[in-house]
Formats: structure tokens, C-alpha cells, sequence
């Protein structure tokens, strides 16, 4: 299990749940000072995973905000609330907090649907108090996340790991010989045609010599993708 740096641990440090026989879901990113954030559940890591690979998100923390409900502020942690009648008031900690490019600051909520409803009102009174602090607020659920998309989520994140580099440069260099021909190809012809595997149309697609649709499966019959010319617009997937 990865380790935390001393002193800047999360309000609830969910990688430590392994220590107690529980399952903690790691997505590595760079996007972390730690080099990974942490997800509760599968749902919250399909999200963190997501959040990894946005292009335009660059900063992201897990379990990062912890809210003061009934003074309607934010503390450092849960230590830090107030007590009322004996007992620390009412909080709520949410799942991920990140950061885009232009500075804005956001804070999401991974929840299945089935459940959103009967969270409603703790997730609005979180909202009003982070819109204090100039932060939004949303959920996330399992839709949209579809078995297609999160396998090409994680195909991406295998892309980029810094163990594929020597790979990814090898491909690199058949990708832009065959887009020399056509700008856009059916999937399994560029495949063919430049000696390509599979890990290689995702080494394209993670560094912005290829684009697709990432919700759609890359390697059916009338798949294709196109020539990237450096762009990662394929890589936002959502408007936060």
C-alpha cells in the first residue's frame, strides 16, 4: 500500500482501510502530491479514475474537505469540530475535491442513483456551504459509466504508466508513419496496416496522436480514429 506524506493526510485517510481488513480502491495520478488518491468503493474509484485522466483537471485530492453542517464552515478535520450537547456536531466529508486549469475548485460526491434521493438534503445544506468558500458542489453516479467506458479509462491509465514509456515511443513512431497516409483510419485497418497491437491505438489516444470517442468500444468493426495533431480534447470526457 502506498504511503501518505507525513502532515498532509486526507480528512479520512480511506487507503489506511486495509490495515483493517477493508478495501481500499488506489488510482495513481500525478495529479495527487501523494502520487494516488483513494476511493471507498469501486464507484468512487471508477470517479477518481475519471477525474485522473481529465484533461483540464490538474490538481485532485480524495476525502479532502470536511463540512461543518451546523455552523456552515469547513474544518481541517473531524477533530476539529465543535461539540454540541456533548457530542461533535453534524459533518460531512466528501469523496474528491479538484482543481482546473483556470483555478476553480470543486468538490464531488459519488453515490449510486438508487440512493442520491435519500442524501438530497445533506448534499444541498454541503453545497450552500461550499458555495460559501467559492467551491461547487455535485454528484456523481454510475451513469454514464458504462463497462465500455471505464475499461478504456483504465486501458489510458495503462498507456501512460511511466513502465510503457520505451513502448509508447515505439508506437508513436509507427502511428505517425501510417497518419502520414490518411488522417483517419477504421480502427482495425490501422491496426493491421502498421503492425499495431492494441496497446498501441491507447498509447495514440493518451498522448494525442490518435482520437476516438471514449465512450464507444475502439476495436469494434466500424471503429475509428483520427489524427490528434497533439490535442487531448478527446480526454474531456465531462464539463465540470
Amino acid at each position: 500500500m502506498p504511503a501518505r506524506r507525513n502532515g498532509t493526510t486526507p480528512v479520512r485517510d480511506v487507503a489506511k482501510r486495509i490495515k483493517r481488513g477493508r478495501k481500499a480502491y488506489i488510482v495513481p495520478t500525478e495529479k495527487n502530491a501523494h502520487g494516488f488518491v483513494a476511493g471507498e468503493s469501486f464507484l468512487e474509484r471508477n470517479h477518481l479514475l475519471c477525474f485522473s485522466l481529465l484533461e483540464g483537471l490538474e490538481q485532485l485530492w480524495d476525502q479532502p474537505v470536511c463540512i461543518d453542517l451546523e455552523n456552515q464552515n469547513l474544518v481541517a478535520s473531524r477533530s476539529d469540530l465543535p461539540k454540541k450537547d456533548g457530542s461533535r456536531v453534524a459533518s460531512y466529508t466528501a469523496d474528491a475535491k479538484y482543481q482546473l486549469e483556470g483555478g476553480q475548485i470543486g468538490v464531488c460526491e459519488s453515490k449510486p442513483s438508487a440512493f442520491v434521493e435519500k442524501h438530497a438534503d445533506r448534499h444541498a445544506q454541503a453545497k450552500k456551504v461550499l458555495e460559501k468558500f467559492g467551491m461547487t458542489f455535485f454528484t456523481l453516479t454510475e451513469k454514464r459509466f458504462t463497462p465500455v467506458f471505464i475499461s478504456n479509462l483504465e486501458n489510458l491509465k495503462k498507456a501512460l504508466s511511466p513502465a510503457q514509456k520505451q513502448n509508447s515511443e515505439i508506437a508513436a513512431q509507427k502511428i505517425e508513419f501510417a497518419l502520414q497516409r490518411q488522417n483517419c483510419w477504421r480502427t482495425l485497418d490501422l491496426k493491421r496496416v502498421a503492425g499495431l497491437s492494441s496497446a498501441d491505438i491507447f498509447f495514440g489516444l493518451a498522448y494525442g496522436l490518435l482520437s476516438a470517442d471514449m465512450n464507444e468500444l475502439i476495436f469494434s468493426e466500424t471503429a475509428h480514429v483520427r489524427a490528434a495533431h497533439g490535442s487531448l480534447d478527446h480526454l474531456k470526457f465531462m464539463e465540470l
